[in-house]
């Protein structure tokens, strides 16, 4: 396995050994809202050896793919209508993709406090 200069000139370790073990770090932003399925679907984070990574965000490394790891999600969410879940992945061909494998995008809460310039000319 190859390392890679930070810039400081310390080596770190490569993002993914997917290469060398089989294996891929995925990534499962969740939220499944308040009548959730919270129990089944920890106990599956759980079955993974997943590692919290902060509120309703997990990590896991696993030899599957990521279409079976989408399968297991949306099977276990199925019956919460209201859950939403995005999928993190390393691609085949190194760059970093995600989707929604269960629910879908809503407004962002920080929709609109960004102030945007116009071309709107003011006439007194």
């Amino acid at each position: 396995m190859t390392d890679r200069e930070n810039g400081n000139g310390e080596d770190v370790p490569r993002i993914s050994d997917a290469k060398d073990t089989g294996k891929t770090r995925y990534w499962i932003s969740f939220d499944l809202g308040l009548m959730g399925d919270y129990s089944h679907f920890y106990e599956w984070l759980d079955s993974q050896d997943a590692q919290e990574c902060g509120s309703g965000l997990a990590s896991l490394v696993s030899s599957q793919t990521r279409d079976q790891i989408i399968a297991e999600i949306q099977s276990i969410l199925k019956g919460s209508p209201r859950a939403r879940a995005y999928l993190i992945s390393i691609q085949p061909d190194g760059r970093f993709g995600g989707k929604f494998v269960a629910g879908g995008r809503k407004a962002a809460p920080w929709a609109g406090f960004a102030v945007h310039a116009t071309n709107v000319v003011d006439v007194a």
